[in-house]
């Protein structure tokens, strides 16, 4: 049996939210954005069918998204944020190559494209917490190189 990975601590998921709170309430308010925020409220921005979570503060930074829910929409928009930095830096640079592929080649619409590497991801987080490991960056570039190859 392995071990599972331990929880966020309340704090900490609060925390987490609180950012993602910040920056959409500062960009509908239309005041200046860090570049962090810019790329936290374009994700948002993506994403209608979640606004509402973004209409009561407590509510958001304190409610526990079940597994029959769906997908839980902060998970969501945290995994889309993470493949937005990762696309930045190019790290890994098979997600890179893959938006381009999906994008020029393909014609494929950038949500579409992003969705496909989300998946990866978040199946690759899953596996590893659900096995009590880190997250196996080559692993995961492989998954994504894989989809390169369709």
């Amino acid at each position: 049996m392995t071990e599972q990975s331990p929880q966020p601590d309340r704090n900490t998921l609060r925390a987490h939210r609180q950012i993602f709170w910040d920056a959409w309430q500062k960009a509908q308010a239309d005041l200046p954005l860090n570049a962090m925020e810019v790329r936290i409220a374009r994700v948002i921005k993506m994403h209608p069918e979640y606004h509402h979570f973004f209409n009561d503060m407590e509510d958001f930074l304190e409610r526990d998204f079940q597994v029959d829910d769906g997908m839980n929409p902060y998970l969501h928009l945290s995994l889309h944020l993470a493949i937005e930095e990762q696309l930045a830096t190019k790290q890994p640079i098979e997600a890179a190559k893959l938006m381009e592929v999906q994008m020029i080649e393909k014609k494929a619409d950038r949500h579409d494209a992003l969705h496909m590497i989300l998946e990866v991801l978040a199946e690759t987080v899953y596996e590893s917490q659900r096995e009590g490991r880190e997250i196996d960056p080559l692993a995961y570039a492989q998954k994504i190189k894989v989809l390169l190859q369709t």
